[in-house]
């Protein structure tokens, strides 16, 4: 039962402390893991990915001859890029099948100083046919005329290209009307047809927009694949009556040394080669060293019907939550990439591998899903030629991401409400030990106002706070029960002394009624006097503590020099008890101190008494000043018996450790001493001196602090 008294359990604020690391820990600990995890999946993917475009470039090494086919420096030509097309592409004048191809970008051709006329192109490629869309700004639109057999007499559109053995072949795309195209192989006239028998195989469309035409026009590429100069003009007529061209504009280069644009698209030997991988999951594509495209995969081809968007109001709310969430666990900022780096990034990727540095990162696709590149040079024996760009979506590994998510909050969600239920059990529990502890509490005093035990027994052995206030509440009792005692003995204590006095007034009163000698009436006058002083006395003892208190709140503070103040004081003690009875040792220089020399006086008179009444006889009394930077020490010492309780409980009211009873003591020296000392801020404290062989009370007071403004007071006399 010792032993278990003396264990005891933590702190209230610890047992706290620990249900909030056991509510945080969960979710922390998850999203850790969540991350970990999905740097984990996307570096695996990331290495195995970066390992194919390793082995697929193997299939380029030294292969000059597939991207020898354009000149080496394609800076010296005008050229015009054919851009791979994903997905199907209708034939409408529209662009919007064209949109998810977001690299695909227009050129601009004008007159010099003239707008009318001018039109932008853009060029793709897609299933061995070549796609062409011009956006043309006329100011005037004239369609042709059924009935002349001209063809140059309307607004059309050229294409030209080298048809083999320094010959030139020339399509005219002419329209009487918004909607499809007629293309016819023209002569060199562009008037007359080589035959009136259009071109089959090719596909157009016309429609009317706010600023002239839009023209979407499909050709067999074959037409222009082995020949890389290729150029589109526009024929503007705009007098429907007179019918001349007033003006051609072409995509012809600005140097004159070339007369057609130069043509890229992709290599039909690098596509088959590409084809023959078979990859259905990842995008292939080659770069020639001007990160030109030479050739690619398909798109992807897998449907990946099990990474559709999640709209449930779990992962909604993760999505708003995890800039948040990724800051403060992480401490690192969440981003979402925008499109503008995501293109920066796949840029900077080819120039490096281009440059001979293997690169794998992290972007998004054209359509905006998020995708991994892996991206490894082509070699040659002197040079690097290319590089391998592999794509692979990982949506499904976000997928599993997210699926994982979920269970983890879900898991997180379970372990919250088993912690709350553990606190509302611990709640319930505390509140149950906080009732018992009052129920306790208010019955040890009873209707009248008398305790009925001087000790408690709830909580008084537990280690948290409620323990720590079941003990101070069994501490108070204690003391309480000690007042009651001096309180029941107070009257009995009262009686005898106030009995002897009025005895000896009363014996000394009859006395001198039957004595006529004056001497002894002076003698029994005398004895009279020193029995109404003791009554005064006592008095004065119960009436002194009871003022103390309100008397100090209305007293005034001074500068005073206490060196001069305690060498005085020291002095007159000396003329009562005799020479030698008090030794006073001080600094020899004045201290001023803000303080109340009346009520100084009054705790040196306590101090004194009391040291005079435990003194070994004709031991002298020791009255000591020192100083520190910031407070004064009064120490008064004598040698006689020590101390053996508690030295705080001196200073308590009503409290004497006097075992001689022989002057009356009611236990309010010491306690006024702490009273005093307190209103000055100060400390007061009792030691046995050195083998036990007396004790030294020490008071100490802050020098030079004004009790209003907390601020240093200068050093002057009062």
């Amino acid at each position: 039962m010792l032993i278990r008294s003396r264990i005891r359990g933590p702190k209230l604020g610890i047992k706290l402390m620990l249900l909030g690391i056991v509510l945080m820990v969960v979710p922390w600990l998850s999203y850790i893991q969540l991350i970990e995890m999905e740097r984990l999946l996307i570096q695996g993917q990331q290495n195995a990915q970066l390992l194919m475009a390793q082995g697929i470039s193997t299939l380029f090494n030294s292969r000059d001859d597939l991207f020898s086919d354009l000149p080496i420096h394609l800076d010296e030509y005008d050229s015009l890029f054919v851009y791979p097309l994903e997905g199907s592409t209708r034939i409408d004048g529209t662009i919007d099948d064209w949109i998810p191809n977001t690299s695909v970008v227009y050129r601009d051709f004008s007159l010099e100083g003239d707008d009318d006329g001018s039109f932008s192109v853009a060029l793709g490629e897609r299933d061995d046919d070549l796609y062409i869309h011009m956006r043309i700004h006329d100011d005037a639109l004239v369609y042709r005329d059924p009935t002349l057999l001209s063809l140059n007499r309307a607004d059309h559109i050229r294409i030209t290209y080298p048809a083999g053995d320094d010959q030139t072949d020339r399509l005219s795309l002419s329209f009487s009307e918004p909607g499809i195209l007629t293309t016819y192989h023209m002569q060199s006239d562009w008037a007359t047809p080589m035959d009136w028998s259009p071109e089959i195989d090719a596909l157009g469309f016309v429609r009317e927009t706010d600023e002239g035409l839009a023209i979407e026009y499909r050709m067999p590429l074959s037409m222009v694949k082995d020949n890389h100069g290729f150029s589109i003009g526009y024929a503007d007529v705009d007098n429907s009556d007179t019918r001349n061209v007033r003006a051609l504009v072409e995509t012809l280069p600005e140097h004159e040394q070339e007369g057609m644009n130069l043509v890229v698209f992709r290599s039909a030997e690098t596509m088959n080669l590409i084809e023959r991988l078979g990859f259905v999951d990842s995008r292939v594509t080659v770069y020639d060293s001007q990160q030109n495209v030479r050739a690619d995969s398909d798109v992807f081809s897998r449907t990946l019907t099990n990474v559709e968007d999640d709209t449930s109001a779990l992962s909604i709310g993760f999505r708003w939550l995890r800039p948040y969430l990724h800051r403060f666990v992480v401490g690192e900022t969440w981003t979402e990439m925008s499109e503008a780096e995501s293109q920066e990034l796949k840029s900077n990727a080819l120039k490096e591998a281009i440059a001979g540095n293997p690169q794998a990162i992290r972007r998004l696709s054209d359509t905006g899903s998020p995708i991994l590149l892996a991206v490894h040079p082509i070699r040659s024996s002197e040079s690097i030629i290319g590089a391998v760009v592999v794509e692979q979506d990982i949506s499904e590994i976000l997928s599993y991401q997210q699926a994982a998510l979920q269970r983890i909050v879900l898991v997180s969600l379970v372990a919250l409400a088993i912690v709350l239920f553990v606190a509302a059990g611990f709640a319930i529990r505390l509140a149950y030990r906080i009732r018992k502890l009052r129920r306790e509490t208010s019955g040890l005093i009873d209707t009248y106002g008398r305790l009925t035990s001087d000790s408690l027994n709830s909580e008084v052995n537990a280690g948290d706070e409620i323990g720590d206030l079941a003990r101070a509440i069994d501490n108070m009792l204690a003391r309480l029960h000690e007042h009651n005692s001096f309180l029941q003995r107070m009257p009995r204590t009262l009686r005898h002394e106030i009995n002897n006095p009025l005895n000896t007034l009363r014996t000394s009163l009859d006395t001198l009624k039957t004595i006529e000698d004056k001497e002894q009436r002076v003698q029994y006058l005398e004895s009279a006097e020193r029995g109404l002083l003791r009554i005064g006395a006592i008095v004065q003892n119960l009436a002194e503590a009871a003022n103390l208190e309100e008397s100090l709140s209305q007293e005034e503070k001074a500068v005073v020099d206490i060196e001069q103040f305690l060498e005085n004081y020291v002095g007159n003690i000396n003329l009562n008890y005799g020479e030698g009875s008090v030794i006073y040792r001080g600094l020899n220089e004045p201290l001023h101190a803000f303080l109340s020399d009346m009520y100084i006086e009054q705790m040196m008179d306590k101090l004194i008494d009391n040291a005079m009444d435990f003194r070994k006889s004709n031991t002298p009394i020791r009255v000591q000043l020192d100083r520190s930077s910031s407070h004064l020490r009064i120490s008064v010492a004598n040698q006689g018996p020590s101390i053996d309780t508690d030295p705080r409980l001196l200073f308590e009211r009503l409290v004497s450790h006097r075992k001689e009873q022989g002057k009356l003591h009611f236990g309010l020296g010491l306690y006024v001493v702490r009273l005093i000392t307190e209103y000055h801020e100060g400390e007061v404290r009792a030691v046995n001196l050195p083998n036990e062989t007396g004790v030294v009370v020490s008071v100490e007071i802050p020098i030079g602090l004004d009790p209003d403004t907390r601020e240093p007071i200068l050093e002057k006399a009062a």
